[in-house]
């Protein structure tokens, strides 16, 4: 605890825009590369691959990585990246590893993984109380998989597991990758699922913007958590805890509806046991990233909650100084302001630093 208070008096923290309200703020999704990964991608031809020449990831034949800094963002995870949270006033960060490990062949994501895992560690241990892991997982070898996600909370003190909506030719609610969830559950960890690129030509020619975050994130994260939903995943896990981002994906909106047509056309494929609102109330959370709508927000406070959202920058796919300008301007007292920066983390993660 003495430790926690030094963190937090260190910063001295002060929102400037609300008089007298100061708050540690916990940024639930904060992006990292590590060079191995990188190196990984390289050897490769077939996406997801590096190519050197032009210094991009490309994720299918279609679509590539944006150019400029956005890469070399996130493999800078050093005293750049630390001072630019403290000057957001951002005092502790899980960080996470972006997409490519998953989809390589086992044997290499097995060791891509660990090495990723092994240099989360290091930093966490430079920086204790301020930096926090999630794991990646060489998800094609389920087995192994497993441990590494074990050692990764019990050796490492990781707080949660990183994964993504699609592992290229398959996805997280395939009923192959449920000991997964099984093993996060019993470790006392959260899931945090994060957008992939659609498979499919539906969303090639309009480049990034469109396949990814324009649209093919959203669409491809619903479908997976949907599918984990109603395949009764949640009721077969009840302890399980699952965080998507960008207020839900568009989830708030569409979640009245969705759950009135399973109600009015029932289907016996539909396994959940419980409305879908009720896995929103109990196993779901969603967080800020990427999203700086007022509308999106209000909708989402309003169908789940204070009690269920999160904040997260997002960074580097966003700009850290947005997303706190946006946050500052939305109308919240001092209460549901310390919900979202880290009361609703702290209950989340089962740690405390306040």
């Amino acid at each position: 605890v003495g430790s926690e208070m030094c963190i937090r008096d260190r910063f001295q923290l002060y929102y400037s825009s609300k008089e007298g309200l100061s708050l540690i703020r916990i940024d639930l999704e904060n992006h990292l590369y590590a060079p191995c990964l990188i190196d990984a991608l390289a050897q490769r031809s077939q996406p997801p691959f590096y190519d050197r020449a032009t210094d991009q990831i490309h994720w299918t034949e279609d679509v590539c990585m944006p150019q400029g800094e956005l890469l070399q963002r996130l493999l800078e995870v050093g005293e750049h990246r630390l001072s630019l949270l403290e000057q957001q006033g951002i005092t502790h960060a899980v960080l996470s590893c972006s997409p490519g490990a998953e989809q390589l062949e086992p044997a290499k994501s097995i060791a891509v993984c660990q090495a990723t895992n092994a240099a989360l560690y290091e930093l966490t241990r430079a920086h204790p109380g301020r930096l926090f892991g999630s794991a990646i997982l060489p998800v094609k070898d389920v087995a192994a998989a497993e441990r590494e996600l074990e050692r990764c909370v019990k050796e490492y003190g990781f707080v949660s597991w990183h994964t993504h909506s699609n592992y290229g030719n398959t996805a997280p609610d395939d009923p192959r990758y449920l000991p997964l969830f099984r093993k996060a559950a019993e470790l006392g960890v959260y899931v945090y699922l994060h957008p992939q690129l659609p498979e499919g030509s539906r969303y090639a020619g309009y480049g990034f913007t469109f396949a990814g975050p324009g649209l093919g994130f959203t669409v491809d994260t619903v479908t997976t958590l949907l599918r984990m939903v109603v395949s009764g995943l949640f009721d077969e896990i009840p302890s399980l805890r699952l965080v998507l981002g960008h207020l839900g994906e568009g989830l708030p909106f569409l979640l009245d509806r969705i759950e009135n047509r399973i109600k009015f056309l029932p289907n016996p494929a539909i396994r959940c046991r419980r409305p879908l609102r009720y896995y929103f109330q109990h196993n779901i959370w969603v967080t800020t990233s990427g999203n700086m709508s007022p509308e999106a927000f209000r909708c989402t406070q309003d169908v789940l909650g204070m009690d269920h959202i999160l904040f997260a920058s997002d960074y580097p796919y966003e700009s850290v100084e947005d997303m706190m300008a946006f946050l500052r301007g939305i109308p919240l007292d001092e209460a549901d302001y310390a919900r979202l920066y880290y009361q609703n983390a702290e209950a989340l993660l089962g740690i405390s630093l306040s």
